[in-house]
């Protein structure tokens, strides 16, 4: 029984551990701000304006599982319907939102969902969610280190902020420029990431599939063109929407801010959820609240906005799980019929070759 709780204990550290992190410093903040400070800056709110946001954030899903349907149709995946990939789409939401992997850890299930309820292999399947997940954090990305640009040159920062930010920045943008180009070109880049970090046992059973579902994503970025630039597109209309998204939550907590603060914000948001703690607990308060401050506005507003977004993402979390629940799943199942990969991949390979 000991034996049993020390393992459970193990694999969940992690979780643990970075949970209490995010909240020590949720606490940490809000022990400088009063609740009554909090919720004093709801007192502008309206029920058409909470109508407005929930309305912004039902055409964002809606877009951003259009450009999903684009990437399952260059895979000649065309029936699907919108209505059912935005089910999956909200799952794999809700499991991301909380575990601690920077809003990716839900990917494997949409996957899943896919691969059982729609008769795909899971390689097929998990493929067209990476593809989307890339093109999303390529997008989200940029967008970012844009933000971060801004802020260097716009605040007057210390030199130990300044020295971070321009780390991150550089990071980010070798990162987002070597996957791209690479996938572009028809190069690999998931196999070579995969042949640095892994152990030479992980290297012998897992390297030929890992390549082989690299063959899958290669083809979206280097010769299925038009669907990868429509792709981006709807990326873009989606950050649009982000922006009216934010600007009617900060009407919420009665702020008029500028479309820089909003792009900022949306920035700031994004780059909270990437650490790697639940819920982006603390991390999405500090980021506001720092924000706040460089814009000299008040910080209880900070935590307001961090707030309305808080409880947004749970409400689309318990949407999540309640879809889960009916469609139910055996991901190991799932996962363990990948038998279809090779037979994908060099009906891939026909396709190209009679094009």
């Amino acid at each position: 029984m000991y034996g049993v709780m020390a393992r459970v204990l193990r694999k969940n550290l992690t979780v643990i551990v970075s949970i209490l992190i995010g909240l020590a410093a949720l606490g940490y903040i809000l022990s400088n701000i009063t609740i009554d400070q909090v919720f004093d800056t709801f007192k502008d709110a309206t029920i058409e304006l909470i109508l407005i946001f929930i309305l912004i954030q039902f055409v964002m899903f809606l877009v951003l599982t259009y450009r999903w349907k684009l990437i399952l149709h260059s895979q000649n995946h065309k029936d699907i319907g919108v209505w059912r990939l935005m089910g999956y789409k909200l799952v794999g939401y809700a499991v991301s939102f909380i575990t601690p992997s920077a809003k990716i850890g839900g990917e494997p299930v949409r996957a899943g969902l896919l691969s059982s309820k729609e008769n795909m292999s899971f390689q097929r399947a998990l493929s067209s969610v990476v593809i989307d997940k890339t093109i999303e954090l390529s997008t989200n990305g940029f967008f970012t280190v844009l933000g971060f640009i801004l802020i260097l040159f716009s605040f007057v920062i210390s030199e130990n902020i300044k020295t971070m930010l321009i780390v991150i920045i550089v990071i980010f943008l070798c990162l987002i420029f070597l996957f791209n180009y690479n996938m572009i070109k028809g190069k690999k880049f998931l196999s070579k990431f995969f042949l640095f970090f892994s152990s030479k046992k992980k290297k012998s059973k897992l390297l030929n599939k890992v390549i082989e579902f690299e063959d899958l994503v290669v083809k979206f970025y280097s010769a299925d063109t038009k669907h990868f630039f429509y792709s981006l597109f709807w990326s873009v209309v989606s950050w649009l929407l982000m922006f009216f998204e934010f600007k009617v939550a900060a009407m919420i907590v009665g702020l008029n801010i500028s479309v820089f603060q909003i792009f900022l914000i949306v920035c700031v948001v994004g780059a909270a959820f990437v650490v790697p703690i639940p819920m982006g607990l603390g991390a999405l308060e500090a980021g506001q609240v720092g924000l706040f401050a460089l814009f000299a506005i008040s910080q209880a507003a900070g935590v307001a906005l961090a707030f309305v977004i808080r409880i947004k993402d749970i409400f689309l979390t318990i949407i999540g799980f309640i879809l889960l629940a009916f469609y139910g799943l055996n991901l190991k199942e799932v996962i363990k019929d990948t038998s279809y990969i090779t037979k994908d991949v060099k009906k891939l390979k026909k396709e190209e070759i009679e094009k």
